[in-house]
């Protein structure tokens, strides 16, 4: 009977650790925000020294606006894993947004006049709206397939994807293989996006036609900002999902046979490598993974005779 395969921590979503990004990114946006908000509020107090076409300021005001967007970019890195594609246009609707409340205070206390604020605030206010278009579109983007298959009750899984045929601008049409809850494997063929051969995707399946491509979903997750996590992320579902056309020879040591049973090369005459990759084979089918066709086309290539 098959069992429920076990996710390693990288293909893991953990609510914990997540709340504690989006914490810790709202803390450090809070805090980009602050300084922008501040320095455009001190503008026209601050004391600027120029020579030689260089200005200088020793008054901490001068360097907050930038200081406030550098803050931004790092907020980034914590809060792309949870807001995922919306979260460079959140950040600059905070941003912008700082500063216009910056200037609309210093007009209030009479530090600065709508007049000299005139062409800066309007080219904020298009930044920001800019900026709220590329969070919609991101969030759009990041949650439209993915939620819309939960709503229709589909049930998400790590999946890999072959042989495709068929390219038509961003989607042709590929066989997916994935496991379902209780760890049966399945190779379905249907349409999927290009990103999907790039990256690791997410197939989202009927728990009650898991083999139905008609309500066969596929995804490609938002990607991590570091390369040794999408690395791990990609190493994770090869382990998770081998194919037959895996590396079938570099694989972790087997149990070491008895010194009475002879190896199969010693009693086939055949080429190590060879009856390796077929022992493999057998494992993989024996365990569920790979199905009957999978096996059989699989074992006749590592048979057949070079050209």
């Amino acid at each position: 009977m098959s069992t429920a395969p076990d996710l390693p921590p990288s293909l893991r979503t953990d609510p914990s650790r997540m709340l504690v990004r989006l914490l810790v990114g709202l803390a450090v946006a809070a805090a980009g925000a602050w300084l922008i908000r501040y320095g455009t509020y001190e503008q026209t107090l601050v004391s600027w020294e120029c020579f030689a076409g260089t200005c200088a300021t020793d008054d901490f005001a001068g360097a907050a606006p930038i200081l406030g967007v550098l803050v931004l970019l790092g907020a980034v890195a914590a809060l792309s894993p949870v807001t995922r594609q919306a979260t460079v246009g959140l950040l600059v609707v905070v941003g912008s947004g700082a500063a216009l409340l910056g200037w609309s205070a210093a007009v209030r206390d009479g530090l600065n006049t709508d007049e000299a604020l005139r062409r800066p605030t309007a080219i904020v206010w298009t930044v920001l709206g800019i900026g709220a278009v590329a969070a919609v579109v991101g969030a759009v983007r990041s949650l439209g397939r993915s939620t819309a298959a939960r709503v229709r009750g589909l049930v998400p899984a790590w999946a890999r994807v072959r042989d495709y045929e068929g390219i038509d601008g961003r989607r042709c049409h590929a066989t997916v293989h994935f496991a379902d809850a209780s760890g049966t494997r399945h190779a379905v063929r249907t349409v999927v996006p290009q990103d999907a051969f790039k990256h690791a995707p997410v197939a989202y399946y009927d728990p009650e036609r898991p083999d139905d491509p008609a309500r066969l979903r596929v995804v490609v997750p938002a990607q991590p900002l570091m390369a040794a996590v999408r690395t791990e992320r990609e190493a994770a579902v090869r382990r998770l999902l081998p194919l037959p056309d895996d590396d079938l020879v570099s694989t972790p040591p087997r149990t070491p046979r008895t010194a009475s049973r002879p190896a199969a090369s010693e009693r086939a005459g055949a080429d190590p490598s060879v009856v390796d990759a077929l022992e493999r084979l057998r494992d993989l089918h024996t365990t569920g993974a790979l199905t009957d066709d999978e096996y059989a086309a699989a074992k006749s290539r590592l048979l057949a005779p070079p050209a």
